[in-house]
């Protein structure tokens, strides 16, 4: 029994496999590369949901802001003094830019607001000063609520911006009021926040 512990002449050595193939290493560079390629588009989107989310966010507080304004000064909506309509309510059309027009009883210049009527261009002043800072394309209008004045009327503050996601939209925002756009602004790219006070 001893010759079949013997090694035949023409036997090969057995060898096991040591380290990792190239194929394997070739598979697992693939697989890695589509998770990490599936992570940068999943980090991209989330950015931009975060700006867009941050770009509202602002809209809205900045629309509660001149809410406040209205409420704080609250006769100016219905007040008529000798010839000059004390209101909030705005004719002028959209702008991109901060005005320039600056009244005399704002930014700290020394003087007070001494009417209704001045608290109300510096309050207005003040406001879009802040929306064309904060946000991209950023303007405000204030709108009468309804059609018939009275007592009770309220008003409709409305926020302008560009938003990042509405970059290639073909649909306009409904909140939007067209007419205070002029021909050169692309309008299906802003989108509109709109808040009802009734002081």
């Amino acid at each position: 029994m001893t010759f079949l512990n013997k090694k035949l002449p023409h036997a090969k050595p057995r060898h096991r496999q040591r380290g990792v193939g190239m194929i394997e290493v070739l598979i697992s560079i693939t697989i890695t590369a589509f998770a990490l390629l599936g992570l940068a588009g999943l980090q991209m989107a989330a950015l931009k949901y975060q700006k867009v989310a941050h770009f509202r966010s602002l809209a809205s507080q900045l629309g509660a802001d001149m809410a406040d304004r209205v409420r704080a000064n609250a006769t100016s909506v219905t007040t008529t003094i000798g010839t000059d309509a004390v209101s909030y309510v705005t004719t002028d059309k959209y702008s991109a830019s901060a005005p320039t027009d600056v009244p005399s009883c704002a930014n700290n210049s020394g003087s007070a607001c001494a009417t209704p009527q001045d608290i109300v261009k510096k309050d207005l002043y003040e406001w879009r000063v802040a929306l064309s800072r904060a946000l991209a394309g950023g303007w405000g209008t204030v709108s009468a609520y309804n059609a018939t004045p009275g007592p009770n009327q309220g008003v409709t503050v409305t926020v302008y911006y560009n938003e990042p996601d509405r970059a290639l939209a073909s649909v306009l925002d409904s909140d939007c009021d067209s007419s205070v756009f002029s021909s050169d602004v692309i309008q299906s790219q802003m989108r509109c926040i709109k808040t009802t006070v009734m002081p």
